[in-house]
């Protein structure tokens, strides 16, 4: 069973809907920063944003309702993160963001029905901007980016303890 921002996939008596694909990249960004006053360049590396690709087929038959609608909720929900569950725990980054959904491999009855659709997802680590507030100044503070890298920032032991979700967990969230 997997679970992303509201969608499932699971196989139950009412439903039928598993991931088919899953695929996940990890890749290095580097970064060179060249001062034209003649001071040596500077060259930050860190990994780039996970990206995580996966695909399913809804079909009238094994329990998906409305497969146009279907198609139009993931739509909607381009550009939402989420945390994806997949069994009980999270699996990659903590939020990953829907980048795109491709249809694909439809299959119509004569009246235009959907009766079946590939879809695939892109999802990109979502990370949010890190933001703290100078309270030195005299006009109440201000925010402003505090220039950490994210690889030097990472989740406190609690926050990482809470990844790890009971196995009744997502029975309870639907």
């Amino acid at each position: 069973m997997a679970y992303w921002n509201g969608m499932v996939w699971e196989c139950s008596p009412s439903a039928i809907t598993y991931l088919e694909s899953l695929s996940t990249s990890y890749s290095m960004k580097t970064d060179t920063n060249a001062d034209k006053e003649g001071n040596a360049p500077t060259e930050q590396i860190a990994l780039s944003e996970e990206e995580i690709s996966l695909s399913t087929t809804y079909r009238i038959e094994t329990g998906t309702g409305n497969i146009k609608e279907m198609i139009g909720q993931w739509k909607a929900m381009i550009g939402q993160a989420a945390p994806l569950i997949i069994g009980s725990e999270v699996f990659g980054p903590d939020n990953v963001q829907l980048q795109s959904v491709s249809v694909g491999n439809v299959s119509m009855r004569p009246d235009g029905t959907f009766t079946a659709v590939a879809l695939s997802f892109k999802f990109k680590e979502f990370r949010e901007e890190v933001v703290e507030v100078d309270n030195s100044s005299g006009s109440g503070g201000s925010a402003k980016n505090t220039g950490s890298s994210a690889v030097s920032v990472r989740a406190s032991k609690t926050e990482r303890a809470a990844r790890k979700r009971p196995m009744g967990y997502l029975k309870n969230e639907l």
